[in-house]
């Protein structure tokens, strides 16, 4: 009778463990890759919402600040996006009172030199505090956002024609907030635009 061919048993176990190995390898790595990639997608989402508002300040949309203390706060919801982009990377929808682009101005009303900064937060907790937009990176995204007591994200809302706001701070804007002669701050002048899933009371709808 001729021999019959397979695989024996310490084959078999010693197949299985090096299946197990490399899964153990593999998995982390796809998942800090998928991870990885939707940080950028974040980042890039974000980068995206400040041209399409700085756009449409330029078209006059929106009004730029004047006044150094001058704050335009436009809400995700008001900006000018299409209905693909209420979700983040992450697959969650934005917070709109916690994910708008602020716009000051650091120069003078003869000759203004704007910034633009980016907060935005979602439903599954991931968030980026307000950023000034040439530091805006996969660093400053944090997970679990809610939970950490050191992530301020103020709650932001206004209305379409623009809720007229003082602030005697905005977390995120603290180095650049002006002072007077005697070195006080200035409170903000914010106008803020947000459209029906935002409320004047800083609340989503």
């Amino acid at each position: 009778m001729m021999p019959r061919k397979g695989f024996t048993l310490i084959e078999l176990l010693a197949v299985i463990v090096i299946l197990g190995v490399l899964l153990g390898i593999a998995i982390p790595k796809v998942t800090q890759y998928i991870t990885d990639s939707k940080k950028e997608g974040f980042v890039s989402s974000g980068e995206f919402f400040i041209d399409s508002v700085r756009n449409d300040a330029t078209s006059e949309i929106y009004p730029l600040p004047i006044r150094n203390n001058d704050v335009t706060i436009v809400t995700l919801d008001a900006a000018s996006l299409e209905k693909a982009q209420e979700k983040s990377a992450f697959g969650g929808q934005y917070l709109y009172n916690k994910s708008y682009v602020a716009i000051i101005n650091v120069g003078t009303g003869v000759d203004p030199e704007y910034q633009y900064y980016f907060a935005a937060q979602d439903s599954k907790d991931y968030a980026i505090p307000l950023t000034i937009e040439s530091e805006i990176s996969t660093d400053k995204i944090i997970a679990k956002a809610k939970n950490k007591m050191e992530v301020t994200i103020q709650s932001i809302c206004g209305t379409e024609e623009g809720f007229v706001k003082s602030y005697s701070t905005i977390s995120g804007l603290d180095d650049v907030q002006p002072v007077d002669e005697n070195g006080n701050k200035i409170s903000w002048n914010a106008t803020i635009f947000s459209k029906e899933e935002c409320s004047g009371n800083g609340e989503t709808k």
